[in-house]
């Protein structure tokens, strides 16, 4: 029981980082900006658990083979350097009560890079999955004239979760030989400090959108990567990933209601409905 409420905290974490990374965007402060504010942050405290574990002897000093190390950066800079700013980027335009559910479809992208790439056999269960997640996202983007609906927000949103996909492959190859904290600590270290010379180099300091800002954006790399991340994955350890997958699809929830608590969103029927749809979608696709 431990194993799942932790899984369901990771994802309440999760969700809680894409309201506070609404906050803060909204706030002004560019999708690029962000991203390497929540990336930085969060390796200043990978950095920190990465020593503790070692210390600790919970791992032995790392030797990092250079081809394991070239899967993690591949997939670290495709997926959470460019998916996450195109995230950031339609949040912009988009409520995060229709982004999360958009976003959460990238077990679908997993599944078709695998069948195209590592030759694995299409299901009933994929076909089914993959027709509810696309009436969901449908449900999700169509709009009743209540209030315009930004295309361009919802397609950028809806395309990050292709790139994570590729995260997803490059990481389950870099993870054969390398360690998790280890991978974290490598990975966030190495965003953090692009992204923060490219911003650098734009003009875009870090507290140029102000202080609230910058503390909302931190908090979210903390909710997401540190607090969100270590549950789900000390989670993953005591389940395994067949009962922790579906458990974790339950992300967009969290979202809406945090946005109706915290954002004053509304709760649409739309939303709540095509977010049932992409994550049993989800969860048909991950059996």
């Amino acid at each position: 029981m431990l194993g799942e409420l932790l899984i369901i905290g990771g994802t309440f974490f999760w969700g809680l980082s894409n309201i506070l990374l609404k906050k803060g965007i909204g706030r002004g402060m560019e999708p690029g900006t962000a991203n390497a504010v929540q990336t930085g942050t969060s390796a200043v405290f990978m950095i920190i658990i990465w020593f503790f574990v070692i210390a600790m002897g919970v791992i032995p000093f790392p030797v990092i083979d250079p081809s394991s190390l070239l899967f993690l950066l591949i997939g670290t800079f495709v997926g959470l350097g460019l998916g996450t700013t195109l995230y950031l980027m339609g949040l912009k335009y988009i409520d995060a009560s229709m982004a999360s559910p958009l976003s959460s479809t990238s077990p679908f992208f997993v599944i078709v890079m695998a069948i195209l790439f590592l030759g694995e056999s299409i299901t009933a269960f994929i076909i089914i999955g993959t027709i509810l997640i696309f009436l969901g996202v449908v449900l999700i983007g169509r709009n009743k004239g209540e209030k315009p609906v930004s295309s361009k927000g919802v397609l950028l949103v809806a395309i990050a979760p292709a790139f994570w996909a590729i995260t997803v492959i490059c990481y389950k190859i870099a993870l054969a030989d390398m360690d998790v904290f280890t991978a974290n600590a490598i990975r966030m270290t190495a965003l953090g400090l692009s992204l923060c010379v490219y911003v650098t180099l734009r003009g875009q300091g870090c507290m140029v959108s102000g202080r609230k800002a910058f503390l909302e954006v931190s908090g979210a790399g903390m909710a997401n990567y540190v607090i969100g991340g270590t549950m789900f994955l000390v989670g993953l350890m005591m389940i395994g990933a067949s009962r922790a997958s579906p458990i974790s699809s339950g992300t967009p929830f969290f979202t809406m209601l945090l946005a109706y608590l915290l954002l004053g969103e509304k709760m649409k029927k739309s939303y709540i409905i095509g977010g049932l749809l992409v994550v049993a979608g989800v969860i048909l696709i991950s059996l």
